[in-house]
């Protein structure tokens, strides 16, 4: 991409966190947005696919340590144990729940963000990152052979935001927040997803 087209990309990503802490997730339009960084819709369009991948990356961007963080995560396999690296990634995505959740509910309500789905196999971000560690776990033969790595780490994220209906930390703080019983809910998963004996 050229200069020109990195700085236009970060003016919409910049303009859609601007405008969704305004007006929130349903009322930002990418008409809105477009208008508001002082570009055409389709110029919108040829930088995002879709308003769902234009907001996955607003919210990612300001959460940036916690994207780098779970970039780490499938090299982690093999070491720890499953259920500490596992602990681990979900307190440190438990610091996205701020700005997730809205998206979430977003999604729900706004038929464009609900009718993008990524094709099987093709998680974008912390939970692409999520499935890739649970299919490396697999080949180190440290979780089920036939447990689909993708549809785990969808269970997982889905478990992450329903026990996290505590208010989220406030902005200063820097320690990860504490989701009570999340390393023993993630025990009881895992016995789900445990290689069966010989």
């Amino acid at each position: 991409m050229t200069p020109r087209g990195n700085a236009t990309r970060t003016k919409l990503v910049d303009t859609t966190i601007r405008l969704v802490g305004e007006l929130g997730y349903a009322k930002t339009t990418t008409r809105a947005i477009a208008q508001a960084a002082g570009v055409a819709e389709g110029t919108l369009y040829r930088h995002f696919p879709d308003k769902a991948t234009l907001f996955a990356e607003a919210v990612l961007r300001q959460n940036q340590h916690v994207v780098d963080w779970i970039d780490t995560l499938p090299a982690r396999a093999g070491t720890a144990t499953v259920k500490a690296n596992l602990t681990d990634c979900l307190t440190h995505l438990a610091t996205l729940r701020a700005d997730i959740l809205p998206l979430e509910l977003a999604i729900l309500t706004d038929p464009e963000l609900a009718r993008v789905a990524p094709p099987p196999g093709a998680l974008p971000g912390p939970p692409g990152r999520l499935a890739e560690y649970l299919r490396a776990e697999q080949k180190l033969g440290r979780l089920r052979a036939d447990a689909d790595p993708d549809h785990g780490a969808v269970v997982l994220l889905a478990l992450l935001f329903g026990m996290a209906m505590n208010p989220p930390p406030a902005p200063d703080q820097k320690a990860l927040p504490a989701l009570p019983g999340i390393a023993d809910t993630i025990d009881i998963i895992l016995k789900g997803l445990a290689p069966t004996p010989n």
